[in-house]
């Protein structure tokens, strides 16, 4: 009797871990207030820090990014947002501003649930390799794919390394296509004063790097499977 193919299985199994994790890893730093916090001590702007430079408080400005965060998670929300800033009460984001943070947050929310069929397909399939005794199998299919998410990876390193600036703007390009709402002027535009590019190089090399941590963790618990596996 003919022995059934799992390879697709095995491969579809890889591919959702791997979407699941990265899409894991960058909600949880893009929503880590923690970080944009430590940034916005660090970081500056024509040599004022970005709540100086801005012309509101630290407190202002945290109070600030956790409504603009929140937003990105709530259909249901509005960016309408009064502040003093520099002593003056005016609307804090412009409506090319809004418009752009719509687009931001259907991204967001569309990858959540992107997030939650990749957590489902992976337990799914996982769980019937396990019960299936089919680790080792599995094991050598999820060598395959990794092998091909190293070059992947080391080619994004490379491209980020060497020219942010040329990656993100494709990135935005193909997320934010139809429209350049996305480009903001960092001398009037509030929404790229809290997250100014040296920003986005930051949380983007961020997020490699746990990424790549994750996916190490991952592959070392394949690993540890498949040799109990073949002991037992």
């Amino acid at each position: 009797m003919q022995k059934r193919n799992y390879s697709f299985i095995y491969y579809i199994c890889s591919i959702s871990f791997i979407l699941l994790s990265l899409l894991s890893v960058i909600h949880f730093w893009c929503f880590n207030e923690s970080f944009y916090q430590s940034e916005h001590r660090k970081l500056t702007l024509n040599n004022k820090s970005i709540a100086e430079y801005i012309g509101i408080s630290n407190d202002e400005l945290d109070e600030l990014t956790s409504f603009t965060l929140n937003y990105l998670n709530d259909s249901n929300a509005s960016l309408n947002k009064q502040m003093f800033i520099n002593g003056e009460l005016r609307e804090v984001f412009t409506a090319d501003e809004k418009a752009h943070m719509v687009d931001v947050q259907k991204l967001n929310i569309t990858s959540i649930y992107f997030g939650f069929i990749a957590l489902i397909v992976f337990i799914s399939t996982f769980l019937f390799i396990c019960f299936n005794k089919l680790i080792n199998k599995f094991y050598k299919a999820n060598n395959n794919v990794f092998k091909l998410f190293v070059v992947f990876i080391s080619i994004l390193i490379i491209w980020i390394v060497i020219d942010f600036n040329s990656f993100w703007n494709f990135f935005h390009h193909v997320f934010f296509a139809g429209n350049d709402l996305w480009i903001l002027d960092l001398n009037k535009d509030i929404l790229i004063m809290i997250v100014p590019p040296e920003f986005f190089f930051h949380l983007v090399s961020t997020i490699v790097n746990s990424f790549i941590i994750v996916l190490i963790i991952y592959y070392l618990f394949i690993y540890y499977l498949n040799k109990r596996y073949i002991n037992d």
